[in-house]
């Protein structure tokens, strides 16, 4: 694992900052100067392989720990830009230059909950023609199997987000909707059943909190079918999730004893563990209005419009580590080699019984 000071190349010293003052989100104070130096030097970067996309804000589920709530702008009109905007965003990441050696881009649709914007297949489908590889980053809750064939042709990865099995953990975490209802087991099987039947590869994002950190997904996770499984620590991030985030911390011990429990499940799942130093700063990430984000200072900070300024200016005012993106498995075979494979539906109801604290 990193530590924020491995985030920081050695040639960075104050003149790399000269220029900034005048970048939006760019402060040349209320944040060490080697943050501000770090982003200078990351200028030249290629936007990477992977890029996500979120969406909108708006979401039917009140998880505490989520980091995309966009709450540091509570005065800020509309939850999504216009669709015309949105499709026009897509077509700036699938013309930007890959780097050197990469042949294909990974756009990753998420939010907010994304599949409450109302054109995401098309938004989907127009990615897809445009050569990129699609992912949609969902809770779930939307995902029927009516909606999912109508993405079916274009969606290349579905991830679904689960944290528990286990309905008074995920009621605790906020994982529900308004009436306090979360998915239950048998509905996440059927997710990613239905998902593989039509031809849609299969990932599961799980966020490790102090609520569900003593809980065991291994008997799930190996009748799922998921080819990857990535592990979060929970991230605190000011503007986001300042309320719960004191409550649903984990230590790093606690986080690495949660993936070794889990360190036997079967070959063909990869487990991509991700503590938090290997989050800040990794990502390349857009939000609702269309500007590149990160977090490496703790809080979002943001770049100028992308259908204003270009891919290219916009991504230098953010931060991104092409060494730590990669040290954390985030440039991988993205393509999508013929259907996956089926697997027999899982008795989840059963597997979800035994899946509660070790």
């Amino acid at each position: 694992m990193q530590t924020q000071a491995r985030l920081l190349p050695k040639a960075v010293n104050e003149s790399a900052a000269a220029g900034l003052s005048d970048v939006p989100g760019h402060p040349t104070d209320g944040q060490t100067l080697t943050a501000v130096a770090y982003t200078a030097a990351m200028r030249t970067q290629a936007l990477p392989e992977s890029v996500n996309y979120h969406l909108n804000k708006n979401c039917n589920f009140r998880c505490r720990g989520c980091y995309a709530v966009f709450n540091d702008e509570p005065f800020s009109r509309g939850v999504m830009l216009p669709r015309e905007k949105m499709f026009a965003i897509v077509d700036a990441v699938a013309a930007a230059p890959l780097p050197e050696g990469k042949t294909v881009r990974k756009l990753t649709f998420a939010g907010g909950e994304p599949t409450l914007c109302p054109c995401l297949p098309e938004l989907i489908a127009h990615a897809k023609s445009r050569g990129l590889v699609t992912m949609l980053v969902t809770n779930g809750s939307l995902c029927t199997r009516e909606y999912l064939s109508r993405m079916a042709a274009d969606l290349d990865w579905l991830t679904l987000s689960i944290d528990s099995l286990v309905p008074e953990t995920n009621i605790a975490i906020g994982r529900a909707d308004g009436r306090g209802k979360p998915l239950d087991a048998a509905t996440y099987g059927a997710i990613l059943n239905d998902s593989r039947a039509l031809g849609i590869r299969t990932k599961v994002n799980t966020v490790v909190n102090s609520v569900n950190q003593h809980e065991n997904l291994s008997d799930f996770l190996e009748c799922s079918g998921i080819i990857r499984w990535k592990v979060l620590q929970v991230m605190a991030v000011a503007g986001q999730n300042d309320e719960h985030i004191a409550e649903l911390a984990v230590s790093s011990s606690a986080f690495d004893a949660f993936v070794g429990r889990h360190a036997g499940l079967a070959a063909g799942i990869r487990i991509v563990p991700e503590p938090v130093e290997d989050i800040r700063g990794s990502y390349a990430m857009i939000d609702r209005h269309g500007r590149f984000f990160d977090s490496l200072s703790g809080a979002h900070r943001y770049s100028e419009p992308i259908l204003q300024v270009g891919v290219a200016r916009a991504f230098s005012q953010v931060s991104f580590d092409r060494d730590i993106f990669e040290e954390r498995g985030g440039s991988y075979d993205f393509q999508t080699k013929g259907k996956p494979m089926r697997c027999a539906s899982p008795d989840v109801q059963s597997l979800a019984a035994g899946q509660g604290n070790t």
